[in-house]
């Protein structure tokens, strides 16, 4: 009776096998690329003059009402690899069961590419304009020795006398809450756009900035600059743990700099990141410290 059993318990889990073969037998379809729509968001391709390429701007408008002085804007630098992250975060940080922000327009200035970075256009779009060819300090770098350089300030123009008055146009914009985010080339971007239009932005988070460029050109530039010029300006730098001593120490020296100058700077290095993978959670840590708050409601007396 026993062996009888086993037997058909056994016949039981060899038909079982079989069935769970020949569901997992049944053709699947071919992969297929992911593409990931973004709600309230497109995009629109901006030519400059002068200029071959277009630039893609991203644009993210959140649903419902304006604030009453309008949106905040938040604009990133190298929007192809940053532009859906910060609409989802800004999206978490709006949630009311979560966070208590304003809701905001993201801008990301990109380009009409497949993946995440245009190497050449972004080394000329993010480096600040020099009179001398611009010195490369690491044997690694000298592959980019051929590449164009220091159309900072003709990108700088294009975000705010440009696209920001556009953007204004289309909707209600708040110009007291403009933000501006850049990684790497991008932070360095970012601290010149602070050094030579610091009336553009209300906040400034510069993410692992390229400080080295050029020999430090920008880091004499910032140290000299009246701290009047950026008073009422938040200022906000990340680094990554495991990035390079010569970055880890530029980004001390700038935040060394706004303090003695009084300037409202926050200095956070996150453990475990390095060059690449700081960008993300310093991306989430930018938002929710300079986005605006929505304005309590106070309850009426009874």
């Amino acid at each position: 009776m026993f062996y009888q059993s086993v037997r058909r318990l056994c016949s039981m889990a060899i038909c079982t096998m079989s069935c769970v073969t020949q569901v997992y037998a049944e053709p699947v379809s071919e992969p297929q690329p992911v593409i990931m729509t973004l709600p309230d968001s497109y995009y629109v391709d901006w030519q400059v003059a002068k200029q071959d390429a277009p630039y893609r701007v991203f644009i993210s408008v959140p649903e419902g009402e304006a604030p009453a002085d309008g949106f905040p804007v938040v604009y990133l630098m190298d929007g192809n690899a940053f532009f859906s992250s910060a609409v989802i975060t800004s999206k978490k940080l709006m949630h009311p069961r979560f966070e208590n922000k304003q809701p905001a327009i993201i801008v990301g200035l990109g380009y009409p590419i497949e993946g995440t970075h245009d190497t050449e256009r972004r080394w000329l779009d993010l480096t600040p304009p020099t009179l001398a060819p611009p010195v490369m300090p690491k044997k690694h770098m000298a592959r980019f020795k051929d590449m164009t350089f220091g159309g900072g300030k003709q990108t700088l123009s294009l975000l705010v006398d440009d696209i920001r008055p556009w953007l204004a146009k289309q909707y209600p914009i708040n110009e007291d809450q403009q933000i501006l985010f850049g990684h790497s080339l991008g932070g360095l971007f970012t601290l010149y756009a602070l050094n030579t239009r610091p009336e553009a932005f209300n906040g400034y988070s510069a993410i692992s900035p390229s400080l080295w460029w050029n020999n430090g050109y920008l880091k004499p530039l910032l140290a000299k600059q009246e701290s009047t010029s950026r008073t009422g300006k938040q200022i906000f730098i990340v680094m990554g743990e495991q990035e390079a001593d010569y970055m880890l120490e530029d980004a001390q020296w700038a935040q060394d700099r706004f303090t003695e100058q009084g300037l409202d700077s926050e200095y956070r290095i996150l453990p475990y990141m390095n060059h690449g993978t700081v960008a993300p959670p310093a991306l989430t840590m930018a938002l929710e410290k300079l986005l605006p708050e929505k304005p309590k409601i106070t309850a009426p007396e009874s």
